[in-house]
């Protein structure tokens, strides 16, 4: 027996012609299925808070509200939230000056993104710039209003990007999505998946310079808080039908001729 774990032995030796390590392993789990390992079956409640309290940076808040509860069941859920997809062009990340530039950046967008409750959920860096990938309504933050929180929030980033001379483009797109965990035992993250996550990434991809779209899901939730210009509608990849895009003008910004 382990000392520590009394309810646990430590095998000394395996006859290799008859079992192997996987079989033991598989046969133990099944023999004690209620003592599958978890947290805070070795650490105290105080120090199981110190820990998460102290991983609050690194842990999303919809996941670290689940390991205070003591279990990720129930994590993986089909959630309405809205989606901002955020193109930043012009810094070299591979200079000096550019990832001091990046990383004040990276802080300027947090802020705006948290002074509305939403979640950053990714951060990447490829030949085309760096690419945010923001949710509005992830719990535990969420609001009828997470629309309206995310224009909100894309039009104060679009004055961010102008101030820091960078080019951007944004798309937001509201609806139904997987909100969960993805991945294998060994390594997993929490993260979004769904039509409405594609189609915000094309309204990125077709939004002018320092512009934001939105889709009609969008626009419908938002129309009485901001005037909006009507585009044309698009063609993206994915989709037979075509897109309706909307543009959120900045509050005080004289309407331009809606396009029909």
């Amino acid at each position: 027996p382990i000392e520590t774990h009394p309810d646990y032995h430590r095998l000394e030796a395996l006859d290799t012609s008859k079992h192997t390590y996987p079989t033991i392993k598989q046969a133990a789990k099944r023999s004690a299925p209620s003592k599958a390992m978890m947290l805070d079956d070795y650490l105290d409640e105080e120090e199981l808070e110190r820990r998460l309290t102290a991983s609050f940076r690194f842990i999303p808040r919809s996941v670290l509200k689940q390991l205070r509860t003591g279990s990720l069941r129930g994590i993986n859920e089909m959630r309405a939230v809205s989606i901002v997809f955020a193109q930043v062009q012009g810094i070299d990340v591979s200079t000096d000056t550019g990832a001091v530039k990046a990383k004040a950046l990276m802080g300027a967008m947090q802020g705006v993104c948290y002074g509305e409750e939403g979640s950053l959920n990714k951060f990447l860096i490829d030949d085309k710039g760096m690419l945010f990938l923001f949710v509005f309504g992830l719990p535990p933050l969420v609001h009828i209003d997470d629309p309206t929180r995310a224009c909100r929030a894309c039009l104060e980033m679009s004055v961010v990007l102008q101030q820091m001379n960078l080019t951007g483009r944004i798309g937001i797109t509201t609806g139904r999505v997987y909100c969960g965990l993805v991945g294998s035992d060994k390594r997993r993250e929490y993260t979004v998946m769904g039509d409405t996550v594609n189609l915000s990434a094309r309204l990125m991809a077709n939004a002018a310079p320092n512009t934001v779209l939105v889709d009609e899901a969008t626009w419908k939730r938002c129309q009485s808080d901001f005037s909006f210009l009507r585009l044309k509608p698009i063609r993206v990849k994915g989709k037979e039908q075509l897109i309706h895009p909307f543009r959120p003008l900045a509050p005080g910004t004289a309407a331009e001729a809606q396009v029909p």
